[in-house]
């Protein structure tokens, strides 16, 4: 019999490789975790188009509107280019949709449309002689003129300006491809409001299938024309736009979003778990916000 206190040293070869299968199962605990981080990204930046993006807008409503009544009580509001990019312009009210002074501000591109609806640069200012276009979100920031594609015929819609308030009556609504109504007379004004439009939830209206156009055509007391900006190159409105400015902002936004999450990691370490969540959670998600806000203007500038 042997001995239970004795030690048996085995003078052969020991097999000290992992058993089968532990590779492979790093490799599915590595990809699950990707595949979640993935899933809570994805998740986040849907709650901040589809509801957190209208809290941005709202706020920058506020500002520009309180921008807007000084420059009118002061006479100062732009009559015509030059108009600085995201400079408020005009107030848009339409009754029946119950969208009640909203400011327009300059420009179309989707980082302009993150403040409101943008007047396109190249047309005269709503009010005046000739074809003023103002395009407006459907699904995010929001969502200006999500019910304008239901917008009745005769309905009113009326813009306040430096020049005056002027009343238009909505006359036609057309999709692409629909033929162009004739050019307004002389002295005649016209105004486009223009947004995206698709079928289904508004998180199927992400990818929207077509462009509505609303015509309205102005009563009377057109007011004359001033200077024109010149026309965007970039009048698409439909399709993602990509400049370097945005992106450069993004990679800058992106480092931001990076040291916040290593703050918070070297944090949840050396300090309590409450302290590491009171001082870093908020860092964090300020800078996620950050990158979403940013990172929404590579989509088209409609949705």
């Amino acid at each position: 019999m042997s001995d239970p206190t004795r030690t048996l040293v085995h003078d052969g070869e020991v097999d000290a490789s992992p058993p089968p299968g532990r590779a492979e199962e790093h490799i599915r605990i590595a990809g699950g975790r990707a595949m979640l981080a993935l899933s809570l990204l994805l998740g986040w930046f849907l709650l901040y188009l589809l509801v957190l993006s209208d809290f941005e807008q709202n706020h920058a409503q506020n500002v520009l509107y309180g921008e807007l009544r000084t420059q009118l009580a002061e006479g100062t509001a732009p009559t015509g280019a030059p108009v600085r990019a995201g400079a408020p312009v005009a107030l848009l009210d339409i009754p029946s949709l119950d969208v009640d002074s909203l400011v327009v501000v300059e420009g179309t591109r989707s980082r302009q449309l993150q403040d409101g609806p943008g007047h396109r640069p190249g047309t005269v200012l709503p009010g005046q002689q000739g074809v003023s276009v103002v395009a407006g979100r459907s699904t995010s920031y929001g969502r200006p003129f999500a019910d304008l594609p239901d917008i009745e015929r005769g309905a009113e819609v009326v813009v306040t300006t430096a020049q005056g308030r002027f009343e238009y009556v909505v006359s036609g609504i057309r999709v692409d491809g629909d033929p162009m109504p004739a050019p307004p007379g002389d002295g005649a004004s016209r105004l486009i409001l223009v947004t995206s439009s698709g079928s289904g939830s508004r998180l199927a209206r992400l990818q929207p299938s077509h462009t509505v156009y609303v015509d309205a055509e102005l009563r009377s007391g057109a007011a004359a024309a001033g200077p024109r900006s010149s026309a965007d190159p970039e009048p698409t409105l439909l399709e993602p736009h990509v400049d370097r400015l945005t992106l450069a902002e993004l990679a800058l936004a992106l480092q931001v979003l990076l040291g916040a999450l290593a703050a918070f990691v070297w944090a949840w370490s050396r300090w309590s778990r409450r302290a590491a969540w009171i001082a870093g959670a908020p860092a964090v998600v300020a800078a996620l916000w950050l990158v979403s806000s940013i990172g929404a203007r590579l989509l088209p500038a409609l949705i």
